[in-house]
This record gives structure tokens, sequence and C-alpha cells, in this order.
């Protein structure tokens, strides 16, 4: 049974301990970061990703209202992350199913994006068959939107 739970003072460091392959770094920040991040900046929303129990990965996603680059306010995958030793599972997809379902804190919202490196083709591909759709490139990255 996949879940999103909160990241709490309970969980934090089981969080914290989730690696990714060594030459995924570069795609994604470490979990400690972005904790860090979130006890900071107001609207970031970290969750574990727990698959039977066990603590297999971690998504964060945060608001950002309209502005001159995206004029309408949307919701950003942030971090999304499943555990080295857990890959290849299918838990990646059911993570992403499971948020995409369930996360729906403002229904006037309706869009959700994310970053992705360009060279990081497994994500990319993952993405697409969500309906995510290629917008643009901000610093460097390739930002894709869906529609909620």
């Amino acid at each position: 049974m996949m879940e999103l739970k909160p990241v709490t003072k309970h969980n934090y460091l089981m969080v914290v301990d989730l690696k990714v392959h060594p030459h995924q770094e570069k795609y994604v920040a470490q979990n400690w970061l972005s904790l860090l991040e979130a006890n900071y900046e107001s609207d970031k929303y970290p969750f574990a990703v727990y698959h039977d129990g066990d603590p297999v990965g971690f998504i964060m996603c945060s608001y950002y209202p309209a502005d001159k680059a995206y004029p309408i306010a949307s919701w950003w995958l942030e971090r999304f992350m499943i555990d080295k030793d857990k890959q290849g599972q299918g838990l990646g997809r059911q993570a992403l199913t499971l948020f995409l379902r369930d996360f729906r804190p403002d229904e006037t919202v309706n869009e959700v994006r994310l970053g992705v490196e360009p060279e990081n083709d497994k994500a990319i591909r993952l993405y697409e068959s969500f309906d995510f759709v290629k917008e643009g490139v901000v610093e460097g990255e390739h930002v894709y939107v869906r529609k909620w």
C-alpha cells in the first residue's frame, strides 16, 4: 500500500536517510536541504512516500502565486525521489499517481508544474506518461505543466 505522509519530527530522519544513485544526484537536491527549505520558506509541503509501511521516497510541493514569469498561480512538484534501493519497482509511478490524485489543497488552482534536467530522460518519460507537457525552459531546467 502506497501512502504520502507529512514529514514531521517523527519521520524526518528516515527521509534524510533516503538517497538516489550517485549518477542521479545532479537531478535532485538532497532531502535534508529540501526539509531545511520547507522549515524556513512558506508554502512548501514535504511528504514522505511510504510503501507497505516503510519510507521509500520523498515529495515536496510548493505553491507560487501568479507573477510575471507565470501569470497563473500554480503548484510545483519541486522534489520527487525514490530511494536507490527501491527504484525499478514501479513505486515512483505509484507515488506520482497518489500525489496527483489526492493532493489538491486549492480547487481554484488547476495546474501543477515541475522542472526537470533536460538529460534526465527517465524522469521526462515518466512525467510525459502522466500528461505533463513541456512549457519552456527556466534556469536550464525544462518546465512541464499538467492540468489537474
